[in-house]
C-alpha cells in the first residue's frame, strides 16, 4: 500500500472518529444517531481494511461486517431523518438481509465453491449495495420541498450529493475492478477524496453549524405530540407573523388545504408572501417539520367528521379522500392511520354502528 494512501486514509479515519464521537455523545439514544454511527464505523473499517496485516478469520470477519452494513444502514438513517412520520417499510428488510447475506458468503464462501458460482454471488451483492443506496438516495430526494426543517434540508442535499454519490462510485469502482486491473494512483484518490468529505464533515458539524444534526434528527417526542406542541425555544411570533399566521389559518379553515397537490410554494404565492417566511412559520412557531403533516392536520379533521356525519354515510371513503385533496386512497388511509390508529373503514364503523 502506498504512502499516499496511508497517509490520507489515516486522516480520513482520524476525522471519521471525531465525527462518531460527536454523534456517538450527542445522538447515541435516537435511533437514526445509531444507524449514522454505523455508517461512519463502517466507512473507517473500510479505509483500515488494505492497511492491516493477515489476521484470524473471526478478527477479519469482525472488521468487515461493518463495511456489509453500511449500505442498510445509509438507508436505515436516511429513512428515519426524512420520513420520521412512517414506519420502514417491511419489504425492505428484504433486499437488506438479502445483501448482507450474500455480501457475507461471497467474501467467506468455501473454497469449494466454483470461481464462477463466487464471482455470481459478488456481482448480485454489489447490485443489492447499490440498490440500499439507491434507494437511501430516493429517500433523501423525496418530499425535498415539504421539508419544514431548513438545517434538514441541507443535510439532504449534502447526503445526496456527497455521501450517496461516494458510495455509489465505491461500490461501482469495486464491481469495475474486480475485472479489470486498478489503475495506478486509483487507491490514493479515493483516499484523498474520502479525507476531503471527512474534514468536510466535521468542519460542517463541529463549527460551521453544531447544532444542525441536533435540529435534522426526529426528535424523541411523537409526532401526534410533536405537531400539537411548537418548540419550546421558539420565540414569540411578531406582529407582522401574527398577522400573517391569522391570514394562514383563515385560508386553511377556509378549505385552503383541500388544493389536490397543494405545495408550500403555492400557498406562499395565495397568501402574497415569500416561501421560506411561510416555512420558518409553520416550522417555528405552529411546531410542524413537514408541510403534508401540517395540511394533513387539516384534512384528517375535515375526514374524520365527515366519516362520522349519518348524512354522509352514503358517500365511498375514495370520494372524501378526493374532496380533501388527496390524490388516491392509499397516501389518505396512511395518514388516517397515523391520527387514528384505525383505517378510514373502521372508523366509521365505530361512529356509525348499524
Amino acid at each position: 500500500m502506498t504512502a499516499g494512501y496511508l497517509f490520507f486514509s489515516g486522516g480520513a479515519c482520524a476525522l471519521l472518529l471525531l465525527a462518531a464521537a460527536k454523534v456517538s455523545l450527542n445522538h447515541h439514544r435516537l435511533a437514526a444517531g445509531r444507524w449514522l454511527i454505523l455508517v461512519l464505523v463502517g466507512v473507517i473499517c473500510y479505509l483500515l481494511w488494505p492497511t492491516l496485516p493477515p489476521m484470524p478469520p473471526a478478527g477479519a470477519f469482525l472488521i468487515n461486517l461493518p463495511i456489509f452494513l453500511v449500505p442498510a444502514a445509509f438507508w436505515l438513517f436516511t429513512h428515519l431523518l426524512c420520513r420520521e412520520e412512517e414506519p420502514f417499510p417491511r419489504w425492505g428488510w428484504i433486499p437488506i438481509g438479502l445483501a448482507i447475506a450474500l455480501s457475507i458468503f461471497a467474501k467467506y464462501a468455501p473454497s469449494s465453491l466454483a470461481s464462477g458460482a463466487q464471482t455470481l454471488l459478488f456481482n448480485l451483492s454489489q447490485l443489492l449495495s447499490m440498490g440500499l443506496v439507491g434507494a437511501g438516495m430516493l429517500t433523501l430526494l423525496g418530499q425535498f420541498h415539504s421539508d419544514l426543517v431548513e438545517e434538514r434540508r441541507r443535510l439532504r442535499a449534502i447526503l445526496l450529493i456527497a455521501v450517496g454519490v461516494y458510495m455509489l462510485i465505491v461500490i461501482g469502482a469495486e464491481f469495475l475492478f474486480t475485472y479489470h486491473p486498478v489503475p495506478h494512483g486509483v487507491p490514493t484518490l479515493h483516499a484523498l477524496l474520502a479525507s476531503l468529505l471527512s474534514l468536510a464533515a466535521c468542519l460542517w458539524l463541529l463549527a460551521l453549524s453544531p447544532s444542525a444534526l441536533g435540529e435534522s434528527l426526529p426528535p424523541s417526542a411523537t409526532p401526534a405530540e410533536e405537531k400539537i406542541s411548537p418548540p419550546a425555544q421558539a420565540p414569540s411570533p411578531d406582529e407582522q407573523q401574527q398577522a400573517q399566521m391569522r391570514k394562514l389559518q383563515a385560508h386553511m379553515h377556509n378549505g385552503g388545504y383541500r388544493q389536490t397537490g397543494l405545495t408550500i410554494r403555492e400557498l406562499a404565492e395565495q397568501l402574497d408572501t415569500r416561501e421560506h417566511l411561510l416555512r420558518i412559520l409553520i416550522n417555528r412557531h405552529l411546531g410542524y417539520r413537514n408541510f403534508n403533516e401540517y395540511l394533513n392536520q387539516f384534512r384528517i379533521d375535515e375526514a374524520s367528521a365527515r366519516l362520522a356525519d349519518p348524512e354522509q354515510a352514503h358517500l365511498p371513503v375514495l370520494t372524501i379522500a378526493l374532496d380533501i385533496g388527496y390524490r388516491s386512497l392509499s397516501p389518505f388511509n396512511a395518514a388516517f392511520k397515523r391520527r387514528h390508529n384505525l383505517t378510514p373503514t373502521e372508523y366509521r364503523r365505530q361512529r356509525l354502528p348499524t
